[in-house]
């Protein structure tokens, strides 16, 4: 990643799914052929799991919100400084899905602010 110029960094961002409003910042966003990548970088060597990959879901979301761009040309990614390892999941939740998992756990009496770590 050192070798390549970011698009954006440090992208802050706010969007309501489900009657909640999300804000958080994107770390850092590389243009990718015709489409963008959205790198998270995270300072342990841990590889994180299915809650973070919801996070990077929703900065994808968030990234394809923004540039008003569908959501397939918008990839996400972290990256492990420690190792220098690239984790990019293959299966990142769309709009519906991040909607479904904010209704299951957050009755609409007491939806909130989210803010993603």
């Amino acid at each position: 990643w050192a070798d390549r110029q970011p698009f954006a960094v440090e992208v802050p961002f706010e969007t309501v799914l489900a009657d909640t409003l999300v804000r958080g910042r994107i770390d850092a966003v590389f243009k990718s052929g015709d489409g963008f990548e959205i790198v998270d970088w995270k300072t342990g060597s841990k590889k994180l799991g299915q809650s973070a990959a919801v996070q990077l879901a929703l900065y994808r979301l968030a990234w394809a919100k923004l540039q008003g761009i569908d959501l397939s040309r918008v990839s996400a990614a972290f990256h492990y400084i420690p190792t220098g390892v690239t984790d990019r999941p293959t299966d990142l939740l769309d709009e519906a899905a991040l909607i479904a998992i904010i209704e299951h756990y957050q009755p609409q009496s007491t939806r909130q602010v989210l803010r993603p770590a």
